[in-house]
């Protein structure tokens, strides 16, 4: 065991995995969205020819994913990149989208190949998805899931497996078994995956799960059990409160590995260690990306990852979906916060 927990704290040469923002920009604007509340300090997509920066790395991963904080199918050049990346049959891909932009001509190119799709919809009526997604779009979304589901029937394959991704608010979770259904009717095999609501202001603050733990996990558990009957997965992703409480005890977060194993990039060619990390450890257009992933601010903040008495501040304040506290204050309200993860600063009218 003890040599097993060393070998995953030992980067490799290569990284596995790069987490890859196409764009800093998005198509909706969400009112429970960072994007809402906090702004890139320019706006920027990743071109073709940008992207070529990153080459070298291609033969030796195992995992791409064509989003971190924003809509990747805003991107100018997606289907050229995500091709291109394709090329490499060992490479797992993987993105989520909301849905909206997701087209014949997308939807063609990802079947068969994209390993799996998450598109997110919190509000189940056109008067729920509007107040949350900020657009009148919930059937186009459902129109192209529809499309996404005959294609892939067409050609005979469950690729790319596809997950409904929900945010999880105390005004929302009624709304949790909705959910579940448009799963099954889309046949989402990865099911429903429940997201934490993260208080960007004072109102949203208010809306947090942690606020009434009772009243979400009752709906919660609703849901499972409506899911279970209907064969549908069924995932709060950062677990209960109690299974949350024991994950996160010791550090405050939960015992993380990403940047042993994934860089995360930006547009404008920003690294940074982990997808909700504040501080960058390089940028890809100025040195190698290898460089970067081997280099000195790369070695300093893996040491404080796990490290309690040495831990970065990111880490402190971790909002990772998967790694963060869901009953820790500091982690969910962000209500008073005047900058954010990947180097973003409050709007000025929030």
């Amino acid at each position: 065991m003890k040599t097993a927990a060393r070998s995953i704290f030992r980067a490799p040469a290569y990284p596995v995995q790069i987490d890859l923002d196409l764009s800093n920009r998005c198509n909706l604007f969400c009112r429970f969205c960072h994007f809402r509340y906090f702004k890139p300090g320019s706006t920027e997509d990743f071109t073709y020819d940008k992207f070529q920066a990153l080459a070298p790395l291609l033969p030796h991963l195992k995992k791409v994913t064509l989003f971190s904080k924003f809509e990747p199918l805003v991107c100018r050049d997606f289907l050229k990149i995500y091709r291109a990346i394709a090329a490499y049959p060992e490479i797992e891909l993987y993105f989520s989208t909301n849905g909206v932009l997701l087209n014949k001509e997308v939807i063609n190119a990802l079947v068969g190949r994209l390993k799996y799709i998450t598109v997110s919809i919190t509000g189940f009526t056109r008067e729920n998805y509007r107040k949350n997604m900020g657009k009148d779009a919930l059937p186009i979304v459902l129109k192209n899931l529809r499309m996404l589901k005959a294609a892939k029937k067409r050609a005979g394959t469950d690729l790319p497996v596809l997950r409904i991704s929900t945010v999880g608010a105390l005004d929302t979770v009624h709304e949790l078994t909705s959910a579940v259904n448009i799963a099954h009717r889309m046949d989402a095999r990865e099911g429903v995956q429940v997201t934490s609501l993260i208080g960007y202001d004072g109102h949203l603050a208010r809306l947090m799960p942690m606020k009434n733990p009772a009243l979400f996990s009752a709906h919660a558990r609703k849901a499972r059990a409506h899911a279970k009957k209907l064969g549908v997965k069924f995932v709060l992703q950062s677990g209960d409160f109690n299974a949350n409480k024991k994950a996160t005890g010791a550090l405050g977060h939960a015992a993380c590995t990403i940047p042993w194993q994934r860089m995360s990039i930006q547009p404008n060619g920003d690294v940074y260690p982990c997808p909700v990390s504040y501080e960058p450890v390089g940028n890809i257009f100025r040195q190698p990306a290898l460089a970067i992933w081997r280099g000195k601010k790369m070695r300093a903040f893996r040491a404080g990852v796990n490290n309690p008495r040495r831990m970065n501040y990111s880490c402190s304040v971790c909002i990772h979906c998967r790694h963060k506290s869901i009953s820790n204050r500091a982690m969910n309200d962000l209500s008073s916060a005047k900058t954010y993860i990947a180097g973003m600063r409050r709007r000025k009218d929030r």
